[in-house]
């Protein structure tokens, strides 16, 4: 149930972005977090593309070895 109520949540605010930045009269305030919303989502999505070199990245990093 709660996942349910999660992926309505993030599908609305998702199409509601959208709108705000398609809109003719929307105001200021929700075409900026509309545009904020899809440049945090893509590089949400560029930072999931790149996770195991980043995870690799910081194990080196703090000198965590994974052949244990």
């Amino acid at each position: 149930m709660k996942k349910a109520l999660w992926e309505i949540v993030f599908l609305l605010m998702s199409f509601g972005s959208v709108a705000a930045v398609i809109a003719p009269n929307v105001p200021e305030g929700y075409y900026r977090l509309g545009w904020i919303y899809i440049i945090s989502m893509l590089g949400i999505g560029v930072l999931t593309l790149y996770a195991e070199k980043i995870i690799a990245w910081c194990d080196k990093q703090l000198g965590i070895d994974k052949g244990e």
